[in-house]
């Protein structure tokens, strides 16, 4: 079945190619990246800046992919200098580990989508792309309802046409604020095909108050010579709304760097490695309290290893279940974490509190008791079902009102 997708997927490409500028002082990085991605994008590539933005003004480019170090100038100078007349084209930079700080720095400033440190992968630099062109794509189909908005403000001009450009000019700051934080957030989320890659069986719930969320769920699988780990992590900022949903952003660029780059497979060691890069990250008041579970996965020595803060996982065997409790964010000094052996035709569920502290109409809260039990009530059905039966449950206590808290589950078999 896998394969029957893949092979559809490659079909519709072949139906729509989308157009990719990469830019790079050397001319050998260029061919080897046209030679990888030609078949899926119409590649255009330049050693010079200069020459890419005429690139940029001649052809219609969705992404564009730009070294950090060239003479001429810096990858960031490049993409802040096309900024204001591309907006909406999807921008990727390659980086040194040396350049990292540099680039945290310039993810706002410059529009940066996602940077990858070198040397690249196909595999990763082809899920990036993926991912770019979805979150694209998305961008492209919200035009119309922008359109909309703005015809409003139109109106709204006659109406009250002192106040037209003061009411224009925030109505699009907001519109735009919103619009990028919920496209990156439903960019990071791991898709069905890729999911499918990694786990026999699963689901994804992610649901949120707003368009944004102050949550995301992460996952990969490393099998490269004597490493095969499947990671899979769910982060969780508490309290600072918009700030917490930029803040994903950051923590997917760490979680990918401590897996790929610095090959870290210890669950506590990666909390830690997250905690103090996240606190590096920003001025004090884009501080958030962090709730995070990490389960890594030993596919050669048939071991799970999980560390949380605030946060479990559950582990079902058949009626069976066992609870991986994480620790309290004051008490995570030790990086210590056990590990246990992999039975046959496991389910395992990590998960926020947002499920369990919904409220229904009369003020009363589902508890996270209920939810532990009708885990274990649904373990006969597949991951497709159980997801169904959780939403039909949710919707159900829920009675046509609205979220009160975000909610992120990830269900799977290996």
């Amino acid at each position: 079945m896998e394969e029957i997708h893949d092979q559809q997927v490659e079909r519709q490409v072949k139906k729509k190619k989308y157009s990719l500028l990469y830019v790079d002082d050397e001319a050998t990085n260029l061919r080897v990246f046209k030679a990888n991605f030609r078949k899926f994008y119409n590649v255009f590539t330049s050693t010079n800046p200069i020459e890419a933005i005429d690139i940029l003004d001649q052809e219609d480019i969705q992404i564009i992919v730009t070294d950090q170090r060239m003479p001429e100038m810096t990858g960031t100078q490049f993409l802040e200098k096309i900024l204001p007349n591309h907006p909406d084209t999807i921008k990727i930079i390659l980086t040194g580990f040396t350049d990292i700080e540099a680039i945290k720095d310039g993810i706002n400033r410059c529009g940066i989508f996602k940077y990858i440190t070198k040397p690249w992968n196909f595999d990763e630099m082809k899920g990036v792309l993926e991912r770019g062109i979805e979150t694209y794509q998305q961008a492209a189909e919200s035009e119309e309802h922008i359109k909309e908005l703005e015809d409003s403000n139109v109106e709204l001009e006659g109406r009250v046409k002192e106040r037209t450009d003061e009411l224009k000019k925030i109505n699009k700051r907001l519109i735009d604020s919103i619009r990028y934080a919920g496209l990156l957030q439903q960019s990071m989320l791991p898709n069905d095909r890729y999911l499918g890659r990694q786990f026999h069986d699963h689901f994804v719930i992610f649901e949120t108050k707003y368009l944004f969320s102050e949550e995301f769920v992460w996952t990969t699988r490393l099998n490269f010579r004597s490493e095969d780990y499947t990671v899979v992590a769910l982060i969780e900022f508490d309290g600072k709304g918009i700030v917490g949903s930029l803040k994903t952003l950051i923590a997917d660029s760490v979680l990918n760097y401590l897996t790929h780059d610095r090959k870290i497979f210890h669950s506590g060691e990666i909390i830690n490695e997250l905690k103090y890069e996240l606190d590096a990250a920003g001025s004090d008041e884009l501080q958030c309290d962090l709730k995070v579970s990490v389960a890594v996965f030993d596919h050669n020595a048939n071991t799970l290893q999980f560390s949380g803060i605030n946060q479990d996982m559950i582990v079902f065997s058949g009626q069976k279940s066992k609870l991986l409790k994480g620790d309290e964010g004051d008490h995570f000094d030790d990086p210590i974490a056990d590990k246990i052996a992999i039975e046959p035709n496991e389910s395992y569920y990590m998960y926020s509190n947002g499920y369990y502290n919904q409220v229904n109409e009369d003020g009363v809260s589902f508890t996270y008791d209920k939810f532990e039990e009708m885990l274990k009530s649904i373990q006969d059905k597949t991951m497709s079902e159980q997801r169904e039966f959780l939403m039909s449950n949710l919707q159900s206590w829920k009675s046509g009102s609205s979220l009160n808290d975000d909610i992120s589950i990830i269900g799977f078999k290996l």
